[in-house]
């Protein structure tokens, strides 16, 4: 798909505030609200956007295991039927495809150690779906960033990993309100006060209370990024000295790279995987130089790894 100058800003935009309204957002990217109505319908009638999905601090609801398993079956065609038992799991946020050593990829989030170590044991169960081989990456510190590669990058970072965060307590309308957020970012405040059962002003109080609290971190889009011509890919990197100074360094690297859309920090091997969005493979292969140069006094250990796009969508809240 070919996007002017007018669809980057509008897009860039909406990555961060696609809650905002059609009015809010015209102001915003300088265009007219039948712009902005054509554009976004345009985008999802082709597919462009598959959705819109909204981000949450999950220590609140008392899941502090923000995980990524990695898993290789005995045989390939066992990818797909695994896959099915995804949707509605109470732990699995989103999947997808693996082009290398593993073949599935799934974000997770658990309460605690125990928790996931059942959801695991579950795995190595399924006889149907043998499992060959895994890998849990749990981080320390998660970062999620600015649709940098549309040229706009004035926006905030997310951090999916906050160690700070106390559980909090949610009456059943919040729980509703935040179930329907998680299937919809976009979803009206009228829509929202039909299904609860409340009037939109107690809706719009309870949501400013939860935005303010941090529960609700902010809106994302997902994208069908083949058709902008762009690929996901892992970097799994191992530095051997990851000190503070190192991880510092990585840090800035991954914050001000135009093709970086996340960082993970983990304190097992790999110590740090990036995922990036990018064209051309001659971009991975630039990202990948500058890392070396960043660490060229350091022993480090590189594996690359290319995603497919998420599966059957996105669901930020699995658990409620």
């Amino acid at each position: 798909m070919k996007l002017t100058e007018a669809d980057y800003k509008l897009l860039s935009y909406l990555y961060h505030h696609s809650r905002e309204s059609v009015s809010k957002i015209a102001k915003a990217t300088e265009l007219t609200r039948e712009q902005v109505e054509y554009r976004l319908k345009k985008y999802t009638d082709e597919g462009l956007i598959r959705g819109f999905f909204s981000l949450f601090d999950y220590g609140k609801f008392g899941y502090d295991y923000f995980v990524t398993v990695l898993l290789k079956f005995e045989k390939h065609s066992s990818t797909a039927k695994f896959s099915k038992g995804l949707v509605k799991h109470k732990n699995v946020i989103s999947w997808g495809k693996v082009f290398g050593k593993y073949d599935l990829f799934m974000n997770c989030v658990f309460k605690d150690e125990k928790e996931l170590s059942d959801f695991i044991s579950e795995l190595l169960k399924d006889k149907e779906n043998s499992v060959s081989d895994y890998f849990v990456v749990k981080p320390y510190f998660a970062e999620l960033y600015p649709l940098k590669f549309v040229r706009y990058k004035d926006r905030d970072n997310y951090g999916l990993v906050d160690e700070k965060s106390k559980v909090r307590k949610f009456d059943e309308n919040e729980k509703k309100i935040l179930k329907i957020l998680a299937n919809d970012g976009r979803v009206r405040l009228i829509d929202i006060a039909g299904k609860v059962g409340l009037s939109s002003e107690l809706v719009l109080y309870k949501l400013k209370k939860l935005y303010g609290n941090k529960v609700i971190l902010g809106s994302r889009i997902q994208f069908d990024m083949s058709k902008l011509g762009y690929y996901f890919s892992l970097i799994l990197l191992n530095v051997r000295n990851f000190d503070e100074a190192n991880r510092e360094k990585i840090k800035k690297f991954a914050r001000q790279s135009e093709h970086v859309n996340s960082l993970i920090l983990s304190l097992a091997r790999p110590n740090c995987i990036i995922q990036l969005f990018h064209r051309e493979e001659s971009e991975l292969r630039k990202s990948i130089e500058k890392i070396r140069e960043l660490f060229s006094k350091e022993f480090v250990d590189i594996d690359i790894m290319l995603l497919g796009e998420d599966e059957e969508g996105i669901d930020t809240l699995p658990f409620l």
